[in-house]
């Protein structure tokens, strides 16, 4: 423990410290709340894709509303772009500061915009405003920002390193020219941008009533008391990890250029006392715009952090100060350079970084002998991104539109965990104060009608509690004759894991039916439907920069569901029952997966779900079952340290020496993915070229317990192990 970052006597009471952090948290919250009454655009005012933030004059985080989590980073690393950039002399209030390029100004990608303002009080610059929001479009090849066919970054978007647009409150006229000149719905952005200056201007306001009523002095204490509790809060949790090191592997897809891509990237949790290092590999950087760059490996780890040890601890530099990150060498896809290709980092190689860091917190919780730290074991969120977006003509207006539709692109399944099971339609991680469009909203600021929207059966993991499914979603172009498109998802090829035992999440796809009857449908009055709608399914990658939409084409697409958490045939049998009459699981699924047998009533049979579900778990060793599940088991932890040997905690089964693979150990069964998943009544593309995707589901020789469902490639070598006690570091970046 860091006795002197942890102890000593407050200077404040610890109530005036709470309402002083809540009061500038009030301030961030009223920075956005301007953000939405002004902006103009859906993204913001629906889908409420941004986030604000107000530091001190040193750069540390004070306050943050959180409506994406990852934007955490992207705060901290937009006002230090800026004190780089600009002699603290040359500065005055109203200035602004455009912030949106990954490898200079703290982006996570080019889309998403900050604006950063210095923030006065009585002529002393006292500290930052950072207001972020996804703009409808940047420029260049991106369009709504993202460049799924730019080869670098200097064929993506436009890209602001910090640049000074504005003074005295009011855009520069050559700035909003340029800008107007280069964005393809120039009102829309320029009005946002105009948005993002007023929700600052709101905090000086307020900053500045709060400085003439407590004083600076004042201030500054009690933010730093505020920060010195943030940290010995996530301290105290990190505490009660165990020591040791924990490893996770994932892979970061790319298709478009009709190579089935797939990059392996790692991270290596290491918790030593009261601080946790996280360490991250990757193979080299790649000419798409999957790259992982500083901001987003950052803030994706931040996004994890806060989710799943941290959601009530207050945001602000002392959660920074326990936590360490390693990126490894300059130049690999999780630590790109310029000029890198980067406009989906946040998306791609950033959420393969989510689930990562949820599997190695799960490890460690899963270890831990504390429960309300042990209850914090999950599965990994689909973390599944769907979208199009397009650029054409709006026949009802004439004008130039972008088509982003958020709801059709975000509608994902979350992960089953320790206390239940995973959300339905939880979108991804980082969008922790991010709404789902309304059908209507989107119908009017979009050229297409939604003809569905639907949870989709089993597509959730399996388990004591199962992932949540993801959405089926069908979109009709309607109100544009052409449009220029790109279309592209981010786990079609590896799905997320479930957790403890737990079944993978279905990946995600869509598709698109050209030369379809929509239109006459509709002219005759017959709502169109799975049965009703016909046309020419169009095969192709999971990703298409060179998509063209016409009028009438219809896109669907069918997310993904989170990872399950626990052994499916511990499930409790009247989940399943109520899954199955609820339309989450297919009477298949609760036979064959979750062996409970169902009466044509939908009642349990249970005299046979016990027969059948002991029939399972005979297939998965190749015998009788050797041991009963102990009545104390504990179902989230089902592998545990004995005497320095492995063992299975849910019957005692010895697994081998502690220094040693469990896995070794184990009965392990392995099977292409999309042959295993196609039993499973689940979703995954097949890798066709190099390395098949496989599923090795590793049960426990004696009580036939699922253990672990690992995800990885054919040929590879057994998934490491956890190594609670050992710290064994990467290799220093060079």
């Amino acid at each position: 423990m860091n006795s002197a970052k942890t102890q000593g006597t407050l200077e404040y009471d610890l109530i005036d410290v709470e309402v002083h952090q809540k009061s500038i948290r009030n301030i961030a919250n009223e920075m956005a709340i301007t953000l939405m009454r002004t902006s103009g655009s859906p993204v913001v005012t629906d889908a409420k894709d941004f986030s604000t933030c107000i530091l001190d004059a040193n750069g540390e985080q004070l306050a943050f509303s959180g409506f994406v989590s990852f934007h955490v980073s992207t705060a901290l690393l937009g006002v230090q772009a800026v004190m780089r950039r600009v002699d603290p002399a040359n500065l005055r209030p109203g200035d602004a500061f455009a912030c949106n390029d990954p490898h200079t100004s703290g982006a996570v990608h080019q889309g998403d915009v900050g604006i950063v303002m210095p923030f006065f009080f009585e002529d002393k610059l006292v500290a930052w405003g950072y207001v972020n929001e996804h703009v409808l479009d940047i420029g260049g090849s991106a369009i709504s920002g993202f460049a799924l066919g730019a080869v670098d970054s200097f064929s993506e978007s436009l890209a602001f390193p910090g640049t000074r647009i504005a003074r005295d409150g009011a855009i520069d006229p050559e700035w909003e020219g340029f800008i107007a000149n280069n964005v393809r719905m120039a009102g829309t952005v320029l009005n946002d941008i105009r948005s993002m200056i007023a929700a600052n201007n709101a905090g000086q306001r307020r900053l500045e009533a709060t400085l003439a009523e407590i004083g600076l002095d004042r201030f500054t204490t009690l933010n730093e008391e505020s920060k010195r509790l943030s940290e010995i809060g996530l301290r105290a949790i990190i505490t009660s990890m165990p020591d040791g090191t924990y490893d996770s592997s994932d892979w970061v897809e790319f298709d478009a250029r009709g190579i089935e891509e797939l990059h392996e990237i790692h991270c290596r949790l290491i918790v030593e006392d009261d601080e946790i290092t996280l360490q991250f590999r990757g193979g080299p950087q790649t000419d798409s715009f999957v790259n992982g760059v500083e901001p987003s490996v950052l803030g994706q780890s931040w996004t994890t952090i806060l989710a799943q040890l941290a959601y009530d601890i207050p945001i602000n530099a002392g959660i920074w100060r326990p936590v360490h990150f390693d990126l490894g060498p300059k130049g690999s896809i999780v630590n790109a350079v310029a000029p890198a290709p980067v406009t989906m980092s946040h998306i791609q190689t950033g959420m393969r970084v989510n689930k990562l860091l949820i599997d190695v917190f799960s490890q460690a919780c899963s270890f831990s002998k504390n429960p309300v730290i042990g209850a914090r074991v999950a599965g990994q969120p689909a973390q599944n991104q769907t979208y199009f977006t397009a650029f054409g003509v709006d026949r009802r207006t004439g004008n130039p539109t972008v088509s982003f539709s958020m709801s059709v692109g975000m509608s994902s399944g979350g992960a089953g965990q320790s206390v239940g099971d995973g959300m339905e339609i939880y979108a991804a991680q980082a969008m922790a104060g991010c709404d789902m469009p309304d059908v209507e909203a989107e119908e009017m600021s979009q050229p297409g009608m939604i003809l569905w929207r639907r949870v989709e059966p089993d597509t959730g993991g399996a388990g004591v509690f199962r992932g949540g499914n993801g959405v089926n979603t069908c979109l009709a172009i309607l109100h544009c004759d052409r449009m220029n498109a790109g279309a592209y998802t981010n786990s079609a090829y590896v799905p997320p894991r479930g957790v403890a035992g737990g079944f993978a999440g279905s990946a995600g796809t869509w598709k698109l039916l050209r030369d379809t009857n929509i239109l006459d449908l509709l002219e005759t009055g017959i709502y169109p439907t799975e049965e009703s709608l016909q046309g020419h399914s169009i095969p192709g990658p999971t990703q298409s920069a060179s998509l063209t939409l016409n009028r009438g084409d219809v896109y669907t697409v069918i997310h993904g569901g989170g990872g399950g958490a626990g052994d499916p045939l511990l499930r409790e049998t009247h989940r399943v029952s109520a899954d199955v009459s609820d339309g989450y699981v297919s009477a298949g699924v609760a036979h064959d997966v979750y062996g409970v047998e169902l009466a044509e009533n939908g009642s349990v049979d249970e005299v046979g779900t016990m027969a059948l579900r002991e029939s399972i778990r005979e297939a998965r060793i190749g015998g009788k079952v050797k041991r009963p599940i102990l009545s104390n088991a504990p179902t989230f932890a089902p592998l545990g340290i004995v005497n320095e040997r492995w063992a299975c905690n849910m019957c005692g089964e010895d697994l081998g020496a502690s220094t040693g693979n469990w896995r070794t150990q184990a009965v392990t069964k392995e099977q292409e993915i999309s042959g295993r998943f196609a039993e499973l009544k689940s979703n995954v593309r097949k890798r066709v070229q190099f390395e098949e995707v496989v599923l090795r589901e590793n049960s426990c020789p004696g009580c036939a317990s699922s253990l672990v469902v690992d995800v990885t490639l054919d040929g590879h070598p057994l998934v490491q192990s956890s190594r609670p006690g050992v710290f064994e570091r990467f290799p220093a970046a060079i």
